[in-house]
């Protein structure tokens, strides 16, 4: 039976496709134009139509579905997402969807209605590829569910692939280690010859800055009077802490603050992300280390090695990594003041 007009169509596509059926509704574009504009795809005819049944119940009811509305991208989801549930979630809760996101972004300028199941499976497998951790994946998987559910919402999406990703099975995270005298001295080597990112790894290693805390510092995180940083996530205790600036990397700073970038450690003026730092810059370096295995958590653990053997004040080695001083009565009344913290940090040889 003829649909009446404008309650959309079924199309069957040509060409070898595995959902050749496509869903299509009449609408008027921003000019006032009458735009025939694709739905959603289906492998069945029998789908498709069920699935555009229901498209003009929702419509019939008042639900209608613009041309801006249907040309949502994953970036403009997330970042109205975002907007709001920031506002509400914990600080350790934002900082794990800004994480998930340096992953989950690589489709920011896909349209959303666009985007299928084995694009969301080839992030989360590529999280897999890239040694990430078994919590670091489900994070991932956490974020894009959230993002469907608010997408189908809205309707703008028409089926939610989330439900459908096979997040693959990663054995414990890699060993945690930390560099010996002699690989840190071979890589103070390579930062001073100039070696690409070596210099990033040592900063890391006398910060014991995380590693999204490291690559998201600003030039406005760094006072010059203090020689100190200021910044942190993931806690109540770690974040805005202080981190002195150790005399051994200030040189390194002051080289990648002269570029004037948004972001400290940069590459060509533009941010750097996590997954990128790690598969690229840091596997770099340690290849030339001959440490294959490390991950940028090493750099933390050899920090907090280093400090605890020089001797490096327990409460302000605590103040300083950002881990919590609950319980410790003296800590509630100890504030951090700099100059103790930059006295404390000398200490590492």
């Amino acid at each position: 039976m003829k649909r009446a007009n404008g309650t959309g169509t079924v199309v069957k596509l040509s060409g070898n496709r595995s959902r050749p059926y496509c869903v299509r509704i009449s609408q008027r574009d921003k000019r006032g134009y009458v735009i025939q504009t694709a739905v959603s795809y289906h492998a069945k005819a029998a789908e498709a139509q069920a699935a555009l049944d229901e498209l003009v119940k929702k419509i019939q009811a008042g639900n209608h579905i613009s041309a801006d509305t249907i040309n949502t991208t994953w970036g403009q989801a997330y970042e109205i997402w975002s907007a709001r549930k920031y506002r509400i979630a914990g600080p350790a809760s934002v900082a794990s969807y800004k994480a998930s996101w340096s992953r989950v972004g690589a489709l920011a300028d896909r349209k959303a209605r666009s985007i299928t199941i084995d694009d969301l499976q080839a992030i989360i497998d590529q999280d897999a590829a890239d040694g990430m951790s078994s919590s670091s994946i489900n994070n991932d998987c956490i974020l894009i569910k959230a993002l469907f559910k608010f997408l189908m919402e809205r309707d703008i999406v028409a089926k939610d692939y989330s439900a459908f990703i096979q997040v693959p099975k990663v054995g414990p995270k890699h060993t945690k280690g930390a560099f010996d005298d002699l690989q840190m001295a071979r890589l103070e080597k390579l930062a001073k010859e100039g070696f690409p990112w070596a210099d990033t790894v040592l900063m890391l290693c006398y910060t014991g800055l995380r590693i999204n805390e490291f690559l998201s510092l600003t030039p406005f995180n760094f006072d010059p009077d203090t020689g100190c940083l200021t910044g942190g996530s993931k806690t109540e205790a770690g974040k805005g802490r202080t981190v002195p600036v150790h005399p051994k990397i200030r040189l390194y700073f002051d080289r990648w603050m002269a570029d004037q970038a948004d972001t400290i450690i940069h590459q060509d003026g533009n941010p750097v992300s996590d997954r990128w730092y790690r598969a690229s810059a840091f596997k770099g370096v340690m290849d030339a280390l001959g440490v294959p295995d490390a991950t940028p958590h090493w750099c933390r653990h050899t920090f907090v090695t280093r400090a605890k053997i020089a001797g490096v004040d327990e409460m302000a080695l605590k103040f300083i990594v950002g881990h919590s001083q609950r319980g410790n009565i003296t800590a509630q009344y100890t504030h951090p003041d700099p100059t103790w913290l930059a006295t404390e940090m000398a200490k590492i040889a």
